[in-house]
């Protein structure tokens, strides 16, 4: 090598040196390239960040200002290794689609405190059907829910129809208001069986084909335990019990859908694992009116409130802190048993659903920002 050479290799790794200093430069000197979108950078593999930029954490407990940004989701393969560091992105309830699917079958003629025809010399003084009451509900709940919940009706057996019948897509289409669903019960009776497997899959294919970028939500209101197995008309059994449970699950699993499952009556079986296949934990039981009513509020506000977009595949979904109001005090663990804590909705990992008394602050107000913290695979975020 000449002295020429050696001059000319030593003054370039001297600027290089000095130049690391400038993304620009950096990428002169074949460093990586920052990854566009990202909040902020930090740690992790020899990367450059944006400094001090926004939710940047140099150590334990340090303030920092934390804004939300906007990626569109992609797969671990767009995550630049080399660059990756630990990134902030305020989050905000995802919109939702929530589709009623409604027990039809001769049984919610019943009173909803006891199991006898409010025409019956046992019933109650102040028997109340159930029909009647998902009607007077409904209406409550509808009419001051939230915009950020789009409703649907589906019945189950649909109207019109034999013993076992379900008809293909939803009997009131989303975007529905109250006036639209409430006027399709009071429309129709109870009557025939409790097909609710052939239900779930319907409803299942309905949410599907919307295609509308809302996250998709069944709620599954019965008083009894499913028969009418698609193509038979058997009799409740452990059978038909275990094929709706593997159709909630398979809803979830491959869809994204949970299903919430609210109980109807004193005696509605069993539904724990119905809920728990469909990732909401459990059922609401519903005896009275005001039971009804309140379950309805409750599954509204976590559709609408307790749901969010991660804006993207994070980098490590082993990885990942949801946190509140800023304050590292406040994170929720990831709970898989969706009792208390977040979880994500579907295998997809780019949407979470936050449980249990996290949920709770988040549609009371103690919670007012929520905020995830994506990690990279190996990297401890502060």
């Amino acid at each position: 090598m000449t002295r020429l050479q050696m001059f000319s290799q030593t003054h370039r790794m001297v600027l290089c040196g000095i130049a690391v200093l400038a993304s620009a430069a950096l990428l002169a000197c074949g460093g990586p390239k920052p990854i566009e979108g990202s909040s902020s950078l930090t740690g992790a593999g020899g990367g450059s960040g944006t400094g001090t930029g926004s939710g940047y954490h140099p150590t334990v407990g340090a303030s920092s200002t934390k804004t939300s940004t906007t990626t569109n989701p992609g797969t671990p393969s767009d995550v630049d290794g080399g660059n990756c560091g630990i990134t902030t992105n305020g989050l905000t309830p995802q919109p939702a689609d929530l589709l009623l699917v409604l027990d039809r079958s001769g049984s919610m003629s019943y009173d909803i405190g006891s199991d006898v025809y409010c025409t019956d010399a046992k019933a109650p003084a102040n028997c109340t059907t159930r029909w009647s009451t998902v009607t007077t509900s409904l209406n409550q709940v509808l009419s001051s829910a939230s915009g950020d919940v789009q409703w649907g009706l589906k019945f189950f057996t649909s109207p019109g129809g034999s013993t076992c019948t379900v008809n293909a897509g939803a009997d009131v289409k989303i975007p529905a208001t109250a006036a639209d669903i409430t006027a399709a019960i009071s429309g129709t009776s109870p009557a025939n069986q409790t097909p609710t497997t052939a239900a779930i899959n319907s409803a299942v294919e309905y949410l599907n084909g919307l295609n509308d970028g809302r996250s998709h939500f069944i709620l599954l209101a019965t008083d009894g335990q499913p028969n009418c197995d698609p193509g038979t008309s058997s009799t409740v059994s452990a059978t038909t019990v275990a094929h709706t449970a593997a159709a909630i699950k398979t809803a979830h699993d491959s869809s994204g859908i949970n299903t919430f499952v609210i109980g109807i009556g004193p005696s509605p079986g069993n539904l724990t694992s119905f809920a728990q296949s469909g990732g909401t934990g459990d059922y609401y039981p519903a005896t009275s009116p005001d039971q009804l009513t309140t379950a309805l509020n409750s599954i509204t506000k976590k559709v609408a409130s307790c749901v969010f977009n991660l804006g993207k595949y994070p980098p490590d979904p082993n990885n990942i802190v949801i946190e509140f109001n800023g304050d590292p005090s406040q994170r929720a663990p990831q709970d898989t048993t969706h009792t208390n804590g977040w979880d994500y909705t579907s295998p997809a990992d780019t949407s979470v659903q936050v449980y249990g008394s996290w949920c709770d602050k988040i549609t009371n107000g103690t919670y007012t920002s929520t905020e995830v913290i994506l990690g990279c695979p190996g990297q401890k975020i502060p």
